[in-house]
């Protein structure tokens, strides 16, 4: 498994259902680190006595960096596994893989920075429901990362 997710980042390939499961995986991980981090946060509150602003500047205090450190890691993290399936599943389709990868980050920034925020997540919702179901190669079959 992570040898799909962090592995063969050049000449990966992935096929359709694999690619929605590993998908899902990673949209469950990130929920799973944002609900995390919201019981922390509502763990401190109640540990100072239910006052919000005061558990934030007590958080703030001691946790500050490593906390900021920990989130940009995880969250790097989860995005370059997004990204990498993503290139492996264009290079099924038989397109360059990180160059389409980039190009949609570009247009889906684009989108979102001069239209709207949902018109960038639609786009972005277009793109994964059409590597879902645009087919493979045929001779992408025997190269595939898994079976």
């Amino acid at each position: 498994m992570l040898k799909v997710l962090l592995g063969n980042v050049r000449h990966g390939r992935l096929s359709r259902l694999p690619y929605l499961g590993y998908s899902l995986l990673i949209i469950a991980l990130m929920l799973g680190f944002g609900i995390t981090i919201a019981l922390a946060a509502g763990v401190g509150e109640q540990l100072v006595g239910g006052d919000l602003q005061q558990a934030q500047d007590k958080l703030r205090e001691w946790f500050a960096l490593p906390a900021i450190l920990l989130i940009v890691l995880v969250m790097s993290l989860l995005l370059f596994m997004s990204a990498n399936i993503m290139a492996k599943r264009v290079r099924d389709i038989g397109l360059p893989g990180w160059s389409m990868v980039a190009a949609v980050v570009v247009l889906t920034a684009m989108v979102t920075y001069w239209v709207s925020d949902d018109a960038g997540n639609g786009l972005h919702t277009i793109v994964w429901i059409v590597l879902l179901l645009v087919p493979g190669n045929a001779v992408s079959a025997a190269a595939s990362d898994t079976v």
